[in-house]
């Protein structure tokens, strides 16, 4: 019985980070595609605060995630390697906002500074803000465009993930700076 269930719940996964690609956050989402962005306030390593008021203009991309998490760091890795995403956050109408779950600052920090990576991340040390967001699975990615919503929520963070998610934002901050 306990490999039955340990079976169903891997495909469960699977069936989840599939339907997820879609961006409109799969089985486990709470919001989706054309909704506005909850309300939120997090503290990043540094100790700023940002509130989801603060994106408001911009082109975010939100990523859930935690050091620990397997998928998370293919992600960072691919972020890192990716020449054009490395282009998006020269932006200035660009925000990429990682925020941590149930992780210590000293945790991400240590985790960020060994693997190199220049970006700072926000805290969500009691799953408050992921839950605003979802039930299950990280990675998690929400595109959010200029007037707070949501044009993509997806999980997995597989290379064709990414590029989607670098390709709608450059769309949208195209849009933006055209206007």
């Amino acid at each position: 019985m306990k490999r039955f269930l340990a079976i169903v719940a891997a495909i469960l996964c699977v069936l989840g980070t599939v339907w997820a690609q879609d961006g409109d956050g799969g089985p486990f989402a709470h919001v989706g595609q054309g909704d506005k962005l909850p309300s939120f306030v997090v503290k990043t390593t540094s100790g700023q605060s940002i509130s989801s008021d603060q994106l408001q203009g911009r082109v975010v991309l939100i990523t859930l995630w935690a050091s620990w998490c397997p998928s998370c760091r293919k992600e960072f890795k691919r972020l890192a390697a990716n020449d054009q995403f490395g282009a998006l956050l020269q932006q200035e109408n660009f925000l990429f906002l990682p925020i941590s779950r149930e992780e210590s600052s000293a945790t991400v920090v240590a985790w960020l500074n060994q693997k190199g990576y220049p970006y700072e991340s926000a805290l969500d040390p009691d799953r408050a803000v992921y839950n605003l967001f979802a039930s299950e699975e990280i990675p998690r990615n929400i595109v959010v465009g200029p007037d707070g919503t949501i044009l993509y929520h997806g999980s997995g963070g597989s290379k064709r993930e990414l590029n989607q998610l670098i390709a709608l934002c450059k769309e949208e901050l195209e849009k933006l700076n055209n206007k």
